[in-house]
């Protein structure tokens, strides 16, 4: 069966509410959406009116919003703590349950430390302080691949081992599984998929490039989601380039995963 297929609200760097955005993909054919804004940088709070206009933004495109980008990463100029992560995070998971959203993908552990054990350990207390929220509202945790030595298998099956599927899930990009040397976390932690972010690059850089044009292996990718058991979208993380115009791009987009797909069927 042939999967929903998904692209980022942050195609070309915006933050505002991406009307032309979304009916650039809709006329592309995408019928869903990853919401990309303000994941990183000063924190920005929904409010329920807020995610109110997304869900009516969407509607009008006819298009929904499958799942939402948690606030967190590595931004020199904002202090991560604890109680920041938390607030912000809840917050997505209500702005996720009113527009429609199932998961909230996380960057963890939010700031590089020294070794995995340190890894997990700082992430293993995020996760618990937001998972009663998170429980209570039904939605879903995922934590996604980041190309960083501590991001090793160990941290993975630590966290997915400790936290059940109800609460918690993996995000797998295949852009920084390029870089970190990570292709075989998909098909380690399969059976926890729950969002993914497709993307190719050189291994250089996160260049969020379209599939095919770098170095993952699509074949593989595509095989192994067939293979599963995976409800999700397939979901395109990529940037626009400078010179690109926007909805040939998108159109563009959605022939090459519809083309990954359809190919290895």
């Amino acid at each position: 069966m042939k999967p929903e297929f998904s692209i980022t609200t942050d195609l070309a760097g915006q933050t505002r509410l991406p009307g032309p955005l979304f009916a650039a993909f809709r006329a592309a054919s995408f019928t869903a959406v990853h919401w990309c804004q303000h994941w990183i940088g000063e924190p920005v709070f929904y409010s329920a009116e807020y995610a109110q206009q997304v869900r009516q933004l969407a509607d009008h495109h006819g298009l929904h919003v499958a799942d939402v980008h948690g606030y967190g990463g590595t931004d020199g100029g904002i202090t991560y703590t604890d109680e920041l992560f938390a607030a912000m995070n809840i917050n997505r998971a209500e702005f996720a349950a009113r527009v429609g959203a199932s998961v909230v993908v996380l960057h963890l552990p939010v700031q590089r430390v020294e070794s995995v054990a340190d890894a997990i350990d700082s992430s293993r207390a995020r996760l618990a302080a937001i998972q009663p929220a998170f429980e209570k509202l039904g939605v879903r945790a995922a934590i996604e691949n980041l190309p960083w030595p501590t991001h090793a298998d160990a941290f993975f099956d630590a966290l997915l081992g400790e936290f059940g599927p109800d609460f918690l899930g993996f995000c797998y990009d295949s852009g920084h599984a390029v870089i970190g040397n990570q292709a075989h976390l998909l098909s380690r932690h399969i059976d926890r998929l729950v969002v993914t972010h497709l993307h190719d690059n050189d291994g250089s850089s996160d260049q969020h490039r379209l599939p095919g044009e770098g170095k993952a292996n699509w074949p593989e990718i595509i095989r192994t989601v067939k293979q599963s058991r995976y409800q999700g979208t397939l979901n395109l993380e990529l940037k626009l380039p400078a010179t690109a115009e926007l909805e040939a791009f998108c159109r563009q987009a959605y022939a090459t995963l519809a083309g990954s797909w359809g190919e290895n069927c």
